[in-house]
């Protein structure tokens, strides 16, 4: 599959040569256990309270604390499952259309779980947030940016009706970080969560940026990570996952504008789908297109072997279609939600490869429909 054929970079971005050039460099040459006294290990000790300060001073939050996990899965489970564990009779408010990292907790902690709609344009409204806030109320978890629409919610204000009611905000950051100018000393957040391979980092590295909250453990051991996460450090990770930012945070003037425009020229290149997606105001790039009757992942599938990776709006489980649940959120049918598809680009995408993506994707979208 050629690079500019690649459209689903939401799910994974291709990683940057310099973030894995660091990566080599770190892992042959502060190879010490970073818990280790002796000189070798407090190298490699070093570089980890290096790179943490590095990465927390680009996206505005020096004085704020990384917790390194391998991921925003591991990571916004450890958020949750702390605050909800700490507070046996304490309630969390969960958007509707949280990622599965975070949806999970809706059956985890059955009786215990407020859900919040969005509105048909997807975003959550902060004062409707507000009044669905009660004094049982721990936690408030939301998406800085949806994964499958690219819908940016104004987390600023989001956080300001949580610090009004003394409710602690977790935001999953994952489609934000390296995609969004971001200054996080604005956004009144407990917990504030990333994963590396999502904006060309490399894999199995990701945390929780955390202010005035100490989340108590997940893994336990040897307590790294001040007690929050035990296991050996991935320094060379967190030093990838810093170059990575840089070179994201440097693109993003131009790169963003690009992204929109071919994000607009695919729309208006496929009139017959349902858009989910605004390309002016959501994560440059990100599109989520509905095909009434039509099933999303015989699309993706049909999509492949015609050379286009894309990816689905639906989760297959247990051999049964599901519908995407932020698409439910916005209004839309069940019919018009499972024939939901995801096109993500990224810095290889261009002009051609999008109308060639379009053209290919109108065919087989005629072609199902009429085998259907």
């Amino acid at each position: 599959m050629n690079d500019d054929r690649y459209f689903d970079c939401a799910a994974s971005a291709p990683p940057f040569p310099e973030a894995l050039k660091r990566f080599e460099e770190v892992s042959l040459g502060l190879y010490g256990n970073p818990s280790s006294t002796h000189e070798a290990g407090q190298r490699a000790h070093k570089e980890r309270e290096a790179a943490g300060e590095g990465f927390l001073a680009r996206l505005g939050l020096p004085d704020g604390s990384l917790i390194l996990a391998s991921g925003a899965t591991e990571a916004n489970n450890l958020v949750i499952r702390s605050a909800m564990d700490a507070n046996p009779e304490g309630r969390l408010l969960l958007a509707a259309d949280v990622h599965d990292s975070a949806w999970f907790a809706k059956e985890f902690y059955p009786g215990r779980v407020d859900l919040l709609e969005t509105g048909p344009d997807g975003r959550i409204n902060p004062d409707r947030l507000e009044a669905r806030l009660t004094k049982k109320t721990v936690l408030c978890s939301v998406l800085h940016a949806n994964n499958e629409t690219g819908v940016i919610h104004d987390v600023r204000s989001i956080g300001a009706a949580c610090a009004r009611r003394s409710v602690a905000l977790h935001c999953d950051g994952v489609q934000a970080v390296g995609h969004l100018p971001l200054a996080l000393s604005g956004i009144p957040f407990a917990a504030y969560t990333f994963s590396a391979h999502k904006f060309g980092g490399p894999r199995g590295v990701g945390g929780a940026i955390v202010r005035d909250v100490h989340p108590g453990p997940l893994l336990r051991g040897g307590g790294q990570e001040d007690g929050a996460r035990s296991g050996t450090e991935n320094v060379a990770g967190l030093s990838a996952a810093l170059v990575a930012l840089e070179m994201s945070l440097r693109a993003l003037d131009a790169e963003a504008p690009r992204l929109r425009r071919l994000a607009r020229l695919l729309m208006d290149s496929v009139p017959d789908a349902l858009v989910n997606s605004d390309p002016e105001k959501g994560v440059p790039g990100l599109v989520s297109l509905s095909f009434p009757n039509l099933v999303g992942e015989n699309l993706v599938a049909e999509m492949n072997l015609r050379g286009f990776a894309v990816s689905a709006g639906s989760a297959c489980g247990s051999g049964r279609m599901e519908p995407s649940r932020p698409v439910l959120a916005m209004g839309r049918t069940r019919e018009q939600a499972l024939g939901t598809v995801r096109i993500s680009m990224g810095r290889s995408t261009t002009e051609d490869s999008v109308r060639a993506l379009a053209t290919t994707l109108k065919e087989v979208a005629e072609r199902q429909r009429a085998l259907a």
